[in-house]
């Protein structure tokens, strides 16, 4: 008993460390991340007798011509679509002053000691939305050192990702020799679940991330919204986060939509691409690509991102599921050797 409570105040420790010099570190754990996920596409290479480097090194060349050809396919067309957009500005703006100002005008002059209660909590909520960005712009800019530091971060995440990729399997080798033999294939078994499930969830997700943007794009494309691609694209992908793509997609594309053609229509037809989408991806395509792998309750999702978003920001809400996930894993073997155990057998 005593060797297990060392064990873990000493991971306990480790991650402390870890959360305290993330800011130092994020090059490194961005490297982790992408040489984690790249991984098995690398041992895969290997079982067609490509060598580890010579894999890696084709593995980057693939992802830069994906992104490339991108860029040639879709930035024309983006390009198009921003450019419609700044165009409608103005008429926007003109509509805005004809149509929407006027009530909230005379809102406000009928209901004044509800304005100013408005006004008050506004100016609050404005405040703490707005430090954060005067804090990271002020930390940007700050000085030349700051600029030339995240742009030598950009450069060694990469770097970082390749050396990491190329000798992961010698350091996850040498960590499961450091476990004792006797408790060696128990920690490894549960360390391998562990990857596994996180591992399906990545694959799964980033799958059906891409599916959700096609779907948004097609039908926000279909009712004229405009920047209707990059609206699809960021809905779509921002779903990494489950429910994320939802709540950012869905309210530009309902505001730009009535803006544009100030049609009751159209709004209908905007909620319903959405809808369907959602439909379709709590039914069909999440099941079937990512199934009951993860093993996670859709609740139990929304209240990880919660508390992920609650207790560590941004970076919480990246990783809630995950770490729900490793959590499930923990609990569902702690639950196995509960019911195996003396205590509940006696």
């Amino acid at each position: 008993m005593k060797k297990k409570l060392i064990a873990a105040a000493f991971i306990a420790c480790v991650l402390l460390i870890i959360i305290a010099l993330s800011g130092v570190l994020s090059s490194l754990i961005i490297g982790f991340v992408i040489a984690y996920i790249l991984d098995p596409v690398a041992d895969f290479l290997e079982t067609l007798h490509v060598r580890r480097p010579l894999g890696i090194a084709l593995i980057f060349t693939v992802i830069i011509g994906i992104m490339a050809l991108f860029y040639i396919l879709a930035a024309p067309i983006i390009g198009r679509q921003i450019t419609a957009f700044t165009q409608k500005v103005p008429g926007y703006v003109t509509r805005l002053q004809k149509t929407t100002i006027p009530v909230i005008r005379d809102y406000i002059q009928n209901h004044p000691e509800q304005m100013e209660e408005i006004k008050a909590k506004l100016q609050s909520v404005g405040i703490d939305i707005l430090m954060p960005i005067i804090n990271f712009l002020k930390n940007l800019f700050s000085g030349t050192i700051n600029v030339l530091l995240s742009i030598l971060n950009l450069v060694l995440i990469p770097v970082i990702a390749f050396y990491l990729l190329k000798d992961i399997d010698k350091l996850t080798a040498r960590i499961a020799k450091a476990i004792p033999p006797r408790n060696r294939e128990q920690v490894t078994g549960l360390f391998s679940e562990i990857d596994r499930v996180i591992k399906d969830f990545l694959k799964g997700q980033f799958t059906v991330s891409m599916i959700l943007a096609v779907i948004y794009s097609i039908g926000l494309t279909i009712f004229a919204v405009p920047m209707s691609i990059v609206i699809g694209l960021v809905a779509g992908f921002a779903n990494m986060i489950p429910y994320l793509g939802l709540a950012i997609g869905l309210i530009p594309a309902l505001l730009l939509s009535w803006l544009d053609a100030h049609s009751v229509a159209h709004l209908i037809g905007v909620a319903a691409t959405f809808t369907v989408a959602q439909i379709l991806e709590g039914t069909i395509i999440s099941p079937r690509i990512v199934g009951r792998k993860v093993g996670l309750h859709p609740v139990t999702v929304i209240v990880a991102i919660l508390l992920g978003g609650h207790y560590f920001g941004f970076v919480g809400i990246l990783a809630a599921v995950p770490a729900a996930s490793v959590i499930n894993v923990l609990t569902r073997r702690a639950y196995d050797w509960y019911i195996q155990s003396e205590y509940y057998l006696s």
